[in-house]
This record gives structure tokens, C-alpha cells and sequence, in this order.
């Protein structure tokens, strides 16, 4: 169920392709033809919050801090990191 909650939160922390050109108004470029950048940007989110979030919970396993709160600190930095991850990519593409 920790895995499963990891690929939730890294599905909700992808960004879309193109997500920055909205800050220049340009008006949007024509889409795509092939899928397979989208496809691309969505398995990465899902292996970099799984990634973060098996990270993240290891490192804090014996950490007092966060004691009873394992599950959703580390949902939250695979959210993160799965955000910061597809924002880097998506941001490659032109």
C-alpha cells in the first residue's frame, strides 16, 4: 500500500509538458502528433515518486520528528520530488 500511495503521489506531481510557456503568454504550440512524450513524462513521475518516497522513508525511519507521520512525509516528498523531476523534463523538450 506504500508503493501503491507513492504512484498516487507521483501521478498528482506530474507536470504537464509545456507547463512553463504559460509565464510568456505565447499562445500554445500546436499539439503533438505522437503521445509518447506524454506517456514518457507520466512514467517518469510515477519512478521518481516511488523513488522519492522509498528514499525519503528510509532515511526517516528512526527519525523522532517524524514518528507516526512516516506515511504522509514521505507521500509528500515523492509528491515533490516527482514535481521537481517532470518540471526539469518537461522543460528540456524545446
Amino acid at each position: 500500500m506504500e508503493t501503491a500511495l507513492y504512484l498516487a503521489m507521483g501521478w498528482c506531481g506530474t507536470k504537464y509538458p509545456g507547463w512553463w510557456r504559460r509565464f510568456w503568454k505565447n499562445p500554445p504550440p500546436p499539439p503533438d502528433p505522437e503521445p509518447w512524450w506524454y506517456v514518457s513524462i507520466i512514467g517518469l513521475g510515477l519512478v521518481a515518486g516511488v523513488a522519492g518516497g522509498h528514499y525519503f522513508s528510509n532515511a526517516i525511519a528512526e527519525n523522532q520528528f517524524f514518528a507516526g507521520q512516516n506515511a504522509i512525509a514521505s507521500a509528500l516528498f515523492a509528491f515533490g520530488a516527482s514535481n521537481f523531476v517532470t518540471g526539469i523534463a518537461s522543460s528540456l523538450k524545446r
